[in-house]
């Protein structure tokens, strides 16, 4: 019995201490943030930080498990968009759960095209899912005609606009409720199930996976097609937060997930990452956003300051690389 409370002691000290760099950065921004702006430790903003984190947090969480394996995504912020002008447009004339679900499906066949070419056919993922992201942008205009969807003027559309804007126990947005669904699905796919296990295994060292007598083939599919599936889902409960289905919406925001992934921790060349490490980073880039905001901050220098963290976490994570080898 001792022994065990010993053994989970370890492994909490080594989880906390592989974070300790995203969670020093974490608590040095909201120090930051708290004398910058009166405003930024009030509930409300609080709440505000939870909703805006939402498409962000939920698509992570994806392509956290992508990045375990060694790929990448570029696509998810075009196939968010897909899902969110098919679903804006299908609220008009079908019951908005089966929009919503049929909407995810189809983020969910094209993560599984991008498994499929990157497991099956070798091509190497960054060329893949660049692909992917073309195709899905222009079927998102081509579906709309580059039309903006707005369906609040439908009929019919009350439980979803509450799903986009409504609250859990008066305080809780319900988007934040589905990213927590969400990353506690994460947590036991990768830290219980043998799914989680694998994407370690083919990240560390994909043929040595492989010669184990792993499906590698059928486990590099899996990852793309969950990325897909949230991808989806985000660009649902996008649609449901903004009250529009646009086809430019998710601009940008493979680069935002990726960035939060690797700023909490996770290697660019796969198999090593921490999946609390995704809550941290999520949490570093909306506290950014979120205090650049409340101090009027034009977005262009937005823009360049997220440039600057990208390559910062890229530098870290080769730091880190390097350290481990």
């Amino acid at each position: 019995m001792g022994d065990k409370k010993e053994e989970k002691f370890k492994g909490l000290k080594k989880a906390v201490s592989s974070q300790l760099i995203p969670l020093s950065v974490l608590a040095l921004l909201i120090i930051i943030s708290s004398f910058a702006s009166p405003v930024f430790l009030t509930s409300a903003n609080f709440e505000n930080i939870l909703l805006q984190m939402a498409v962000t947090m939920i698509i992570s969480c994806g392509m956290f498990t992508i990045l375990l394996t060694g790929g990448i995504d570029l696509s998810v912020g075009s196939i968010a968009a897909v899902s969110g002008v098919m679903v804006s447009t299908w609220l008009e004339s079908t019951n908005w759960l089966l929009a919503s679900v049929i909407a995810i499906f189809v983020g969910l066949l094209l993560g599984t095209l991008n498994g499929l070419l990157v497991s099956k056919l070798k091509v190497a993922p960054f060329i893949t899912t660049l692909g992917t992201m073309y195709f899905a942008r222009g079927l998102a205009y081509w579906f709309t005609h580059a039309k903006t969807i707005l369906w609040t003027s439908f009929e019919n559309v009350a439980s979803f606009k509450h799903m986009g804007g409504g609250r859990i126990f008066g305080f809780l947005p319900i988007p934040a409720l589905i990213w927590m669904i969400v990353f506690a699905i994460t947590i036991v796919l990768i830290k219980y199930s043998k799914f989680g296990r694998v994407c370690y295994a083919i990240g560390g060292n994909e043929e040595a996976a492989r010669l184990s007598g792993i499906k590698v083939g059928f486990y590099k599919i899996l990852p793309y097609a969950f990325t897909g599936l949230l991808a989806g889902l985000g660009g649902v409960v996008l649609a449901a937060r903004l009250g529009v289905g646009s086809p430019a919406s998710g601009d940008g925001q493979e680069m935002d997930c990726i960035t939060a992934v690797v700023v909490g921790g996770t290697s660019l060349s796969g198999g090593s990452g921490n999946v609390f490490g995704i809550l941290i980073g999520v949490f570093i880039l909306s506290i950014i956003n979120n205090i650049l905001n409340l101090c009027n901050v034009p977005a262009y220098p937005q823009q360049m300051l997220k440039g600057v963290i990208i390559v910062m976490a890229v530098i870290l994570s080769s730091i880190k690389e390097k350290r481990r080898a």
